[in-house]
């Protein structure tokens, strides 16, 4: 996937006259139980549905057996599986030239569209440690064919010492009934649509819009069933995360103010700063080398880089969404983190185009929202959380 990148932590080893103290091994959740949930309750797989699996061989080996072990009691069918490259093909393959990338990315994706054209699921589990050859191919390939599609991509800290109490949340909050997150999400519907918008932060933030009566919202309750795909109007309804809770829409006009944020797996110092008139951004301030990439990428892109082009609100109860390292579980889906995002949105049906094809993920994870006279979030809580 592209995304802005965040700053890698290089661990040194000590001297060969000290013995490594080994990590002790990850813990290792149900993975029969989150396999049997994905496929029973979250597809809702019917026997005979083809089943295209994306993963990393080197990561959770537990889980593709489980769920290769449910999808065959269910009556499905296996179609295909794509096992992400290592890291020393990330390196070769980073070595290509642009020619030589673009003339694999076009065998690739002629082989990939005839696995999706063969299934009715797409499972992209992990997270390809080797850029995309094109921008979003996994994406696009998705909204070529006519699958529906779970992502779980299990993103941990870097700190081994976090890294287990993050695998048991996600452990637990993929297992959300999907109708429990659906309560959650409906009400904010119903409070955003229409409504005029301030969201504001310790940091600075203080910016208003508006979402139109007519917005396009799309619910990410966990449920992937044919049932709930069967009116999808974007790629974005095809496709549910795990663990889910969620509210997008596209449809964010008339942005003004101020959106202060930290930058996304940066350093302490580093932030971004964007000041709104009329829907569009008219200054960049940044500081830290984090900061230096966004104003970099900024610079860079053309299209509509200066716009809003996606608020995403988390509400997953079982995500707490910062941890003491500063590592922010799964894309920012804990309740009361508020996602601002800038760039495309062709994937959740919207009209915004850059000439990068990305777009880039700011989070307000302390922040207060209040739609017209309603309070949503304070304090980056769920106001039902609160109660």
């Amino acid at each position: 996937m592209s995304r802005l990148a965040g700053i890698l932590v290089a661990v040194l080893a000590m001297g060969s006259a000290f013995a490594a103290t080994p990590e002790p091994p990850a813990y290792q959740p149900d993975w029969p139980a989150i396999a049997k949930h994905m496929v029973a309750r979250s597809l809702a797989l019917a026997p005979g549905e083809r089943v295209l699996i994306s993963y990393d061989p080197a990561r959770d080996p537990a889980l593709i057996a489980a769920l290769r072990t449910e999808i065959l009691r269910a009556g499905g069918i296996v179609s295909g599986e794509i096992a992400w490259p290592s890291a020393a093909d990330a390196k070769y393959l980073a070595g290509l030239t642009p020619e030589e990338r673009h003339r694999r990315a076009d065998l690739e994706n002629a082989t990939y569209r005839e696995l999706f054209a063969h299934s009715d699921v797409y499972l992209w589990l992990h997270v390809s440690v080797a850029d995309d050859l094109v921008p979003r191919q996994f994406e696009h390939l998705i909204a070529e064919s006519k699958v529906r599609a779970i992502h779980s991509h299990w993103f941990e800290p870097s700190d081994p010492r976090e890294r287990d109490a993050v695998r048991r949340m996600y452990e637990h909050a993929i297992q959300r009934d999907p109708a429990t997150l659906e309560a959650r999400l409906a009400p904010l519907e119903g409070a955003l649509r229409g409504a005029r918008v301030r969201l504001t932060s310790p940091r600075g933030t203080d910016l208003t819009f508006r979402i139109p009566a007519e917005a396009w919202f799309h619910h990410n309750t966990g449920e992937a069933t044919r049932r709930k795909v069967a009116t999808a109007r974007s790629t974005r309804d095809r496709e549910e995360e795990l663990p889910a809770g969620v509210l997008r829409t596209t449809d964010v006009v008339a942005a003004t103010g101020t959106l202060a944020v930290p930058v996304p797996g940066g350093a302490r110092d580093d932030s971004v700063t964007l000041t709104f008139r009329d829907g569009r951004i008219v200054k960049v301030a940044t500081t830290g080398a984090g900061g230096a990439e966004f104003e970099k990428w900024y610079a860079s892109v053309s299209g509509d880089h200066d716009r809003i082009s996606e608020l995403v609100i988390g509400t997953n109860p079982d995500l707490v969404p910062i941890q003491p390292s500063g590592f922010m579980p799964y894309y920012g889906y804990g309740a009361g983190v508020v996602r601002v995002a800038i760039g495309e949105n062709w994937e959740s049906g919207g009209t915004l185009r850059t000439s990068d094809g990305s777009e880039v993920w700011l989070f307000v994870t302390d922040g207060t929202l209040t739609a017209g006279k309603q309070r949503l979030i304070e304090g980056g809580q769920l106001r039902e959380e609160r109660k």
